[in-house]
């Protein structure tokens, strides 16, 4: 069943195009002005719906801040945004139009009754869809990658200057949950939503090109790219074909410095079977414990694996950021985004002050005095026990010696009695 969309524009006539482009509300509010055959003319409030149409959506521009319209069917009923037929229409309201999609709509001379602006036309509008550049081949985890893309109102493409924030366009990346592959079980991760508002990536507003930054902070397998087209009244999905993240082709390490003086290195090694090596650049920042930031960056690296010294100006938590541009062996010229790098530096053996070495001098040499000093006490302290044990070893042969003279003296006096 052929989808047909009817797109109601009102848009003010007090102000010139250059004004109206000026106003980004109006101007992101106006849908679809694209050259078509089947414009349906609009007599002041008023518009005709065919017999033929199933189903429709209508789009009303009124002034800033005015309460939302009451819409006026051909048999004389009307529709207000808080009682309507829930089963055949849907209605969104914004504090500067009224979209509304009927089924089934009734065919004749519709009215609208409200602030609206006094110039208006209705534009049926058939199958919208986007259009996306192909993707790369071979894309590898954590590149930053730029898609562009048409939104199509069918063969003719979308005037964005019209439509505006009335579309919002982003892919989501679903796993293929291949067993073999890092990425199995991953939930699906919006990795671009794309903007036709000359920001960023986008060269030019307006200009109907819709401009992606994909951010490819993932795992690494095969995904399903699929691309979400969504107004306030309906959603499209369309299904790319499987692309395949290869891992991150450049590998980073932290080399901490030990002593205080010496630099914290980042060591960069590349896989030089998916990039060139000498084509790698890399620009870069490091913030340091203490809130100080600093910038580097490299444009020539003749061997690998590179080091960056970074300056050991704090002891904790480094945060480390690193943009590397290379060309890939396919000739496709790539940038990584390394935006969550960490190292806790090794705390620095701090160099002692004048005064610190002083009072270091003054406690080794107290130290020395007071080791000295129970040294000599100890050894006086021996000097008396070996004093003591001597005069004591002495008394005790004193002691034998008497005893033994004297017992030999009773011995002798006893034989004497006993001979007598």
């Amino acid at each position: 069943m052929r989808l047909l969309i009817v797109c109601l524009l009102l848009f003010s006539s007090m102000g010139q195009a250059q004004q109206d482009n000026d106003n980004p509300q109006q101007a992101a509010m106006e849908l679809l002005d694209s050259p078509m055959d089947n414009t349906l003319p609009i007599k002041g409030q008023r518009f005709r719906i065919d017999n033929n149409v199933e189903e429709i959506t209508l789009l009303f521009f009124r002034e800033e801040g005015s309460d939302p319209l009451i819409v006026i069917r051909p048999d004389g009923s009307k529709w207000y945004d808080t009682d309507y037929p829930v089963e055949k229409v849907s209605w969104y309201t914004d504090p500067s139009f009224d979209m509304i999609k009927i089924k089934e709509p009734q065919p004749g001379p519709w009215q609208v009754a409200g602030r609206v602006d006094e110039k208006n036309k209705a534009v049926i509008v058939s199958e919208i869809y986007f259009q996306a550049d192909p993707l790369p081949d071979q894309v590898f985890q954590n590149e930053q990658l730029k898609v562009e893309g048409v939104l199509y109102n069918g063969d003719q493409p979308v005037d964005t200057s019209r439509f505006g924030e009335m579309v919002q366009l982003s892919v989501l990346f679903v796993s293929s949950n291949d067993p073999d592959d890092d990425n199995f079980g991953a939930t699906p991760t919006r990795v671009a939503e794309f903007q036709d508002d000359g920001k960023g990536y986008d060269e030019k507003p307006g200009d109907g090109v819709f401009t992606g930054r994909f951010n490819l902070d993932l795992e690494s397998g095969n995904y399903l790219p699929v691309f979400e087209l969504s107004t306030p009244l309906y959603e499209r999905r369309q299904e790319a074909d499987m692309v395949m993240v290869e891992p991150q082709p450049v590998q980073v390490n932290f080399v901490l410095a030990e002593e205080r003086g010496r630099d914290n290195l980042v060591e960069i090694t590349v896989d030089d079977s998916l990039l060139k090596p000498q084509s790698v650049a890399i620009n870069g920042s490091v913030q340091y414990p203490n809130g100080e930031e600093r910038r580097f960056s490299v444009t020539q690296i003749e061997n690998f694996p590179y080091q960056i010294p970074l300056a050991n100006l704090d002891y904790g938590k480094h945060r480390v950021s690193l943009e590397i541009f290379a060309t890939s062996q396919q000739d496709r010229e790539i940038k990584l985004l390394l935006d969550d790098l960490t190292f806790i530096s090794v705390e620095p053996i701090s160099e002692p002050t004048a005064e610190e070495l002083a009072q270091q001098a003054r406690e080794q040499a107290a130290r020395e005095a007071e080791q000295a000093r129970q040294q000599q006490a100890a050894e006086e302290r021996q000097a008396m026990i070996n004093v003591i044990i001597i005069i004591a070893v002495n008394i005790l042969l004193i002691v034998v010696a008497i005893g033994f003279v004297w017992w030999k003296r009773r011995k002798k006096a006893t034989k004497t009695e006993e001979t007598v």
